[in-house]
């Protein structure tokens, strides 16, 4: 079982939780999931864990943890009850199930974390075997950003859509988002970007981080439609709607060049531009809606070629 952010209208939630770990959450961010490895490196996903009781009620529950051996040493209980189900506070809770367990809590250095998860119609108490580092957050302290620069937090779901790619191209990677989540991963990441300004300021960012000296992060300064760096998936946010000098003819060679360069993708776009990147030479497999502020809308489309 998985527990996830829970943010509304934002597709890549449910895409980066099915991809790493198999499973897609409910409305309060629940997931049954076929694996918890792959959480760690999660921008959604934030815990999973292995079921050790269940039941239609918070009593039923009390009773089949008290009827249940397990390690419990130095413990500590945490509820998620996002839409109240439990009728109590999450300490209540926390103290009820605390209360039949052969082993003392430890709130400041618990050896085992345990959760109670209500959800519809159950109500869950696992053992956490896994937690995301959430390392994408010291990304927000980059030297250089612009004002249409994607976030730490949905760049490193970008790349998490992909998760068997050993290394990762941006071939409009402006001040490197997407980058520097691929290279924090241990990813080959290069970024391309036309203008040098832009290119400066990857590698600057790069650098400020210490991932510029490894020989599989690079950046070039480079017209997308031209660049011949092959990789196992190109992940971009793509310049279409941008107030940039490109029109639409440009970016659907942008799309034919990476058809050649990769064979899996993920291209961000304002619009839904499944038509472009079909004819471009693109299968794709699926494409999820982020809906921001004042209704502006981020289209996630995920290929392979």
């Amino acid at each position: 079982m998985a527990i996830c952010a829970r943010i509304a209208r934002h597709g890549l939630i449910a895409a980066e939780c099915d991809a790493l770990l198999g499973g897609v959450p409910d409305d309060d961010g629940v997931a049954d999931v076929e694996r918890s490895h792959g959480v760690e490196r999660a921008a959604f996903a934030q815990t999973t864990l292995t079921v050790l009781a269940e039941a239609e009620s918070l009593t039923r529950l009390i009773d089949a943890v008290a009827g249940n051996a397990f390690d419990a040493e130095r413990f500590q209980i945490d509820v998620h009850d996002p839409a109240n189900r439990l009728g109590l506070d999450s300490s209540d809770v926390a103290s009820r199930l605390a209360d039949v367990i052969d082993h003392g809590p430890d709130l400041r250095n618990p050896v085992h974390r345990f959760m109670v998860v209500a959800t519809a119609h159950r109500v869950r108490f696992g053992a956490v075997d896994g937690v995301t580092d959430a390392r994408y957050r010291q990304h927000e302290s980059k030297p250089w950003t612009t004002s249409s620069s994607l976030d730490p937090r949905f760049s490193r779901g970008l790349v998490n859509l992909v998760p068997e790619a050993r290394s990762i191209l941006d071939p409009c990677c402006g001040a490197g988002s997407i980058v520097l989540e691929a290279a924090s991963l241990g990813l080959g990441a290069v970024g391309v970007d036309w203008k040098n300004a832009m290119a400066g300021m990857t590698r600057e960012n790069l650098a400020h981080f210490g991932y510029a000296d490894r020989p599989d992060v690079a950046v070039h300064r480079s017209d997308a439609r031209d660049i011949d760096v092959r990789a196992d998936a190109v992940v971009t946010d793509l310049p279409y709607g941008h107030a940039i000098e490109r029109d639409d003819e440009s970016v659907r060679a942008i799309l034919r060049r990476c058809a050649s360069l990769a064979p899996a993708g993920v291209f961000v776009a304002q619009h839904d531009i499944s038509d472009w990147l079909i004819e471009a030479g693109h299968e794709v497999l699926a494409v999820h809606t982020v809906v921001k502020r004042r209704g502006f809308t981020r289209h996630v489309h995920v290929t392979r070629c």
